[in-house]
């Protein structure tokens, strides 16, 4: 019996250290002069290269920052829809007194406001108005 108990735990202290040397060491043990470094052949590949222009995977955020704010420093035109805004706000305001009075007619119109109540219209608003003072 305590022959199995011995090799057990030589298995688990072998297995213990084997994980330790092919996982943890490594993980903490990273050297970037280990990567492979050669000139790419092709035009596609330069953007592949770490610290090329164009790579996405540059090690200086600075120049990353910087050559981004280069690309979107230069305007962009106004759309056709901005354009227009821009010259609806400028207008005299007098248009939009008068788009006020035009909607207000319209509105009129509609809800026949130029026509006298009906009485029985009347006798509810002064019933509710009653109701409400207690009356």
């Amino acid at each position: 019996m305590n022959r199995i108990i011995g090799s057990l735990k030589t298995q688990l202290i072998t297995l213990y250290l084997v994980t330790f040397a092919f996982l943890v060491i490594p993980a903490f043990s990273y050297n970037p002069s280990i990567l492979a470094q050669a000139e790419p052949l092709t035009p596609e590949a330069t953007q592949y290269q770490v610290n090329s222009k164009d790579s996405p995977f540059r090690e200086n955020e600075q120049e990353k920052v910087n050559q981004i704010f280069e690309d979107n420093k230069k305007p962009q035109a106004a759309s056709e829809t901005t354009k227009e805004i821009g010259e609806n706000l400028n207008k005299a305001p007098k248009a939009g007194k008068r788009t006020i009075e035009d909607v207000a007619e319209n509105i009129k119109e509609k809800l026949n406001f130029d026509q006298p109540l009906y009485s029985g219209t009347k006798e509810v608003l002064d019933d509710a108005a009653n109701a409400v003072r207690g009356d």
